[in-house]
């Protein structure tokens, strides 16, 4: 009788225990970033990212995007006015939090994205070859996760273009960007699409996203661009949560069987 009694305490407390811990582990994620046409995507280990999942109410995690930097050309197309040369860095270490109603993080990720002109110097049957020209026409601050705004103009042959760059903060919720034009030409719409499903014992995906949207007037045209870097995280939970909830199983198997 005692011992039953024995085991059965065992295993609730096990039990509770277990359900008190809901602990869970980052175990893999993916960083997914285009930006200018060029892709930025990182797995979990290449930004270093670490991080705990609380129940199914929270989640931390901390992590370094790595330094890096890349120029690319764009050649003016058939409407074109001007060939361009692209620089874009980006890398820092980022902290973040999530909840299922909010994210937010201890400063953005910061970057820059510089278009210069470009010299079409070289042109043939089987070549071309570009180099960078003197004039920067608009360098832009990039900052992945928290909420700001750039603004700034710049002239492109003899005419005044202002610039307006919307950040968005991390968000777990869906975000929809309408009304994208570019040369007077629709764009399709841009969703970026957040998710948090973390179960009680602290395992599931979270889905962070943070868009940011580019609008740039002239006496000519508008353009308006949205795009968005997100941020897919797994988390399972921790071993010993495991070795409890398999404990006060054990334990209350054990009292069934001596019962019968």
């Amino acid at each position: 009788m005692r011992s039953r009694l024995f085991l059965s305490l065992l295993g609730a407390v096990a039990l509770l225990a277990a359900s008190a811990a809901q602990a869970g582990t980052l175990t893999n994620a993916t960083w997914t970033q285009v930006t200018q046409g060029f892709p930025m995507t990182r797995t979990g280990a290449q930004i270093g990212i670490t991080g705990t999942s609380t129940g199914s109410s929270a989640m931390s995690a901390s992590l370094s995007y790595p330094t890096f930097g890349t120029k690319f050309f764009i050649p003016k197309t058939t409407n074109g006015v001007l060939d361009l040369a692209v620089s874009i860095t980006q890398g820092g270490p980022q902290a973040l939090t999530a909840a299922p109603s909010m994210a937010g993080a201890t400063m953005g990720l910061p970057g820059t994205v510089n278009v210069r002109t470009a010299i079409h110097n070289t042109k043939g049957v089987n070549q071309s070859t570009f180099m960078t020209g003197i004039n920067t026409l608009v360098m832009v601050p990039v900052s992945v996760g928290v909420a700001g705004q750039f603004t700034g103009s710049f002239i492109v042959l003899g005419i005044n273009h202002f610039i307006t760059v919307d950040f968005y903060a991390w968000t777990p919720h869906t975000l929809v960007f309408t009304g994208l034009t570019t040369k007077l030409a629709a764009l399709p719409t841009v969703t970026a699409v957040g998710s948090f499903n973390l179960t009680a014992n602290g395992a599931g995906t979270v889905t962070l996203v943070s868009p940011s949207k580019i609008s740039i007037d002239c006496s000519l045209a508008q353009r308006r661009t949205a795009g968005f870097t997100a941020l897919k995280m797994v988390f399972v939970p921790e071993p010993g949560t495991l070795l409890l909830l398999g404990a006060g199983a054990l334990g209350l198997v054990l009292v069934g069987s001596r019962k019968r």
